[in-house]
């Protein structure tokens, strides 16, 4: 296809440039080599060379914003792979290899990036933040390559306590996996979460590059919800997970530290069934000791009440019998207490002619109550004589 643009075509500068440009994005390479003339512009742009052992020179740049999430300071003499494609510049028509990733070249220039940078993080309290876990999380925020058995291990660990998972599948592992995980951590930070879990397996030393990268791990330190790390077993602890809230070695782990809240709240509501059920046991046991004992007490109350019953019926007849006969004695008494009344009434001694003597109402009784010219009253029968005192004599 560009033979025959460029057989049946005449072409401007411009139109040939961009052609060039257009077939050397099929040309994508990494390359190494020691860095040369390091010029930094005030938009944070950075302009190099780099040459081999054999005087070969290659113009480069990186743009500010892939510069910063290398998170390497360029100086010269340093050796690096860098990662890119090739480009013109159209006003100057200079070749220059525009690089996309830096990366170190070396396991001691690696360690050092490592300690330098560590050193910085922990001056600036980078490790110093920890967020708690909720005790029951449920929203989980997962970051981590859909390939492989990592994300598998994970889910297949988590217990079934209703946990709404979100996934974003990124790359894990090498420097090229940079772009992805900021790319999935601002992502997350605008979703309402519990926790964040980014999680990989095993790998050579190498691979943990991007878990040591700056930028990377800035966006941890201020992220809203607890964040997990379970990034494999590494002698030197990924700068990533030292950041991070919690760390972990494996998934597994990872899923067992969610797991954990909910197995204790499982294991206590058994432990209260279980409690409940012996309370309700012994509860039984105890109604029914007290119901046996109150038919029991039923029993001798029913048989007391039968014996009263008897009692009362024998005590009835008595009583009865008794009133009778105490009626029977009193009514004699009435009797003769009648004949008494009647023979000691005054009204039948007035009958036989005899009379009651009274001066001022009171009864006469002897000749002291009486003086001469008195009146007197005399009560016969059937009426009251006026009379005088004309003289009275003692017998």
């Amino acid at each position: 296809m560009y033979q025959e643009i460029l057989k049946n075509n005449i072409l401007t500068v411009s139109e040939y440039i961009e052609l060039l440009n257009t077939v050397l994005l099929g040309f994508e390479a990494k390359i190494e080599g020691e860095v040369n003339q390091v010029k930094k512009s005030t938009k944070g742009h950075v302009y190099f060379s780099l040459k081999d052992k054999d005087g070969s020179i290659l113009e480069c740049v990186i743009w500010g914003y892939h510069y910063k999430i290398c998170g390497i300071n360029l100086e010269e003499g340093m050796n690096v792979i860098i990662s890119g494609l090739p480009s013109i510049y159209a006003p100057n028509g200079r070749l220059s290899f525009k690089a996309s990733l830096i990366e170190l070249k070396g396991e001691g220039a690696l360690k050092k990036q490592y300690e330098e940078l560590k050193k910085k993080l922990e001056k600036e309290g980078a490790f110093e933040r920890k967020l708690e876990l909720k005790e029951y999380p449920q929203k989980i925020g997962i970051i981590t390559s859909k390939s492989g058995a990592v994300i598998h291990d994970f889910l297949n660990n988590l217990h079934k306590y209703n946990f709404k998972i979100k996934f974003i599948d990124s790359r894990v592992e090498g420097t090229e996996a940079i772009e992805d995980l900021m790319s999935s951590l601002k992502i997350f930070k605008k979703i309402d979460l519990d926790c964040l879990i980014v999680i990989r397996g095993g790998g050579s030393k190498n691979s943990f590059d991007v878990f040591n990268n700056e930028a990377v791990i800035k966006e941890i330190i201020n992220f809203p919800c607890p964040v997990i790390s379970g990034l494999g077993h590494h002698e030197d602890e990924p700068l990533f997970a030292l950041a991070s809230d919690y760390s972990v070695s494996t998934p597994t782990a990872a899923a067992e530290l969610l797991n954990s809240s909910w197995d204790d709240i499982v294991y206590e509501l058994k432990n209260q069934e279980q409690s409940i059920f012996e309370k309700y046991s012994n509860l039984l046991s105890d109604v029914n000791y007290k119901i046996e004992k109150a038919v029991n007490s039923f029993s001798l109350i029913k048989n007391s009440i039968k014996n009263k019953h008897t009692f009362l019926l024998n005590t009835q007849t008595s009583l009865i019998n008794n009133f009778y006969s105490l009626v029977k004695i009193t009514k004699n008494k009435i009797n003769y207490l009648e004949k008494e009344i009647n023979y000691n009434n005054p009204n039948r001694q007035l009958k036989l002619g005899y009379s009651i003597v009274r001066n001022n109402g009171k009864i006469i009784k002897n000749i002291n109550d009486v003086n001469k010219d008195d009146l007197i009253d005399l009560e016969v029968l059937d009426g009251i004589i006026k009379s005088k005192v004309y003289d009275k004599k003692r017998k």
